[in-house]
């Protein structure tokens, strides 16, 4: 029973503080929550809302929010939950261990210089991160330069997630619909076929994913289009345009949003 009632908490947090959290965070988050939550009470919710706050900058307005938040997400039934992240978790744990040097080789000829690094814009979530370090533990880390992502992506991605934190704040129980109306939608849309199989991936776990999507401006106005009529049918539109109106508000506090407008998507 303790395990079961450790990966409901380990649920409710990836459900909560993955739209305010970036992955590495997220991941402190957690582990922070297993070594120092032991109940489901007011007072152990609000002590561990307080100190994932106090080390990630969390306004006081943002954190009150996410008492409540916490505290209806535990109560929700399962299909309405993230999947467990302890497997994310125990990945990270493998990998941060250091592994022990292999034996000199043999004198051999200097190697041809490596290629040089590859710029990369991921689009990934965290338990498929997790995922790829399982599944190649013992690989040797490559150089990666990554590139600042374009203001219009950085803002799309923000966009999207502060709507879905505004669905699960204020309408937790709809999260389910809103996915399953997206997933309808989604062959309907004109949209070449690799979005529409990549926006079927990232709405099959919307929660769990930072939705940086390496698109034109059009295209990233089709995503919240999409989005928006998805909000539609799941929360009415009144609701919906409620939803929508504090996201592009949310958005536009970013940093990006100086040289992109999240009103741009809309």
């Amino acid at each position: 029973m303790a395990n079961e009632d450790q990966s409901l908490r380990r649920r409710a947090a990836c459900a909560v503080l993955s739209p305010l959290l970036d992955e590495e965070e997220l991941l402190s988050a957690l582990h922070l929550q297993h070594e120092s939550m032991r109940g489901d009470g007011v007072a152990d919710i609000i002590r561990y809302i307080d100190q994932v706050a106090a080390r990630h900058a969390i306004d006081p307005a943002s954190r009150k929010k996410l008492y409540e938040a916490f505290y209806k997400a535990l109560r929700l039934p399962e299909d309405q939950l993230p999947m467990d992240p302890w497997p994310m978790m125990q990945a990270e744990a493998v990998a941060a261990v250091a592994t022990p040097p292999a034996p000199a080789p043999a004198p051999r000829p200097a190697p041809a210089a490596p290629p040089p690094p590859v710029s990369i814009h991921p689009v990934a979530t965290a338990l498929q991160a997790a995922a790829s370090v399982a599944a190649a533990p013992a690989a040797a880390a490559s150089p990666v330069e990554t590139s600042p992502l374009p203001p219009e992506q950085a803002v799309c991605a923000d966009l999207i997630r502060q709507a879905l934190a505004e669905v699960q704040r204020f309408h937790p129980a709809s999260m389910r619909d809103l996915c399953d109306s997206a997933l309808d939608l989604i062959p309907g849309q004109r949209m070449t076929a690799s979005l529409q199989r990549t926006l079927r991936e990232l709405w099959n776990r919307p929660l769990q994913t930072h939705w940086v999507l390496d698109l034109a401006v059009n295209e990233l106005s089709q995503v919240v289009h999409l989005l928006y009529m998805a909000l539609c049918e799941a929360l009415g539109p009144v609701d919906a345009d409620q939803v929508l109106t504090r996201a592009v508000k949310a958005a536009e506090q970013g940093p990006q949003a100086r040289q992109f407008s999240p009103r741009r998507l809309i």
